[in-house]
């Protein structure tokens, strides 16, 4: 089996050292309108003469069950064939047995395979699962929950927690600009109180990142290193809807920062405490409300990543 924190010792060409065995979780409603690039993918594998098994999702708590039950002994690498939902799903089932944990984008953002550099690039992501290399994260927890790259309290929250899943199957990230049109005109944008550091803050929303990214391939946090020991965290300042509305609009126009839009500090934790049951939400779902306390996992998670230079 591939070992903790090595590269991945497969060579590139017809000759092999050995075959890897891959399991697949795969979530088919993810995928449905993605299917060239999880077949493109899985081709390149079974060309190489890899060997892979896919196990479907059905419900909510699938991923995670399958990763809870896939160990090193039996699969070199655990695959997750869906969104970033599917891969914090997976997440709450990786133990220290688990083997390294690869991702292949078929979401609406795919947020963590932008973050890592493979996109959704077919080529680039089965380079990634055969040659990559292992990195140790430490994924954020939120009331006992875990998460790879995001959290959020405040519009984006209300936002996915009014969002239906049929919507977003049918629309991909349009339906996030349908809703949030809806919950601009309910949302009562009251201020948010946290205390980071020791220091007591009142905002509009708070976005806590491990990785630079928000949305997809967007920037939001510049000095987010998915591999350092704290968070970077984005604070949107208190006022009326549609003035928080246009700073997320700023984030893919890279202006929310050149204009200085948000705050942004750095803590390895912080409390969020009201409004009492706000939704809280985490790598694109809903997973608690308020309060919530957000810290850094203990355990790492051992990550496919391509190559240094590739």
């Amino acid at each position: 089996m591939a070992e903790d924190h090595l590269p991945l010792r497969v060579r590139s060409g017809v000759s092999q050292d050995r075959s890897l065995t891959f399991r697949i979780i795969h979530n088919p409603r993810a995928g449905r309108k993605r299917l060239h690039r999880f077949n493109a993918v899985l081709n390149t594998l079974r060309e190489a003469g890899h060997r892979y098994e896919i196990v479907e999702t059905v419900q909510a708590g699938d991923a995670a069950a399958i990763a809870r039950e896939t160990t090193r002994d039996r699969v070199d690498v655990l695959v997750v064939a869906g969104g970033d939902g599917t891969v914090n799903d997976a997440l709450q089932g990786i133990g220290p047995d688990t083997p390294p944990l690869g991702v292949l984008p078929l979401g609406t953002a795919n947020v963590l395979a932008h973050e890592i550099g493979i996109g959704t690039n077919s080529r680039r992501i089965a380079d990634c699962l055969m040659h990559g290399e292992v990195l140790q994260v430490r994924p954020g927890v939120v009331n006992g929950h875990r998460f790879m790259m995001m959290a959020g309290v405040g519009l984006d929250a209300q936002v996915v927690s009014d969002l239906r899943r049929v919507m977003k199957s049918r629309f991909g990230k349009a339906a996030y600009l349908i809703e949030v049109t809806r919950t601009l005109r309910r949302w009562s944008c009251d201020d948010i109180s946290l205390i980071s550091e020791g220091s007591g803050h009142s905002v509009a929303t708070v976005i806590v990142s491990r990785g630079k990214r928000y949305g997809g391939s967007f920037i939001l946090a510049p000095d987010g290193d998915i591999t350092a020991p704290a968070f970077q965290v984005t604070l949107f300042p208190s006022g009326r809807p549609l003035s928080v509305f246009a700073r997320f609009v700023a984030i893919p126009l890279r202006l929310v920062h050149r204009l200085k839009l948000v705050q942004q500090v750095e803590t390895e934790g912080l409390e969020i405490e009201g409004p009492a049951g706000d939704p809280v939400q985490a790598d694109g779902d809903i997973v608690a409300v308020l309060p919530a306390r957000i810290m850094l996992s203990p355990d790492t998670i051992n990550l496919c990543v391509p190559r240094s230079g590739s």
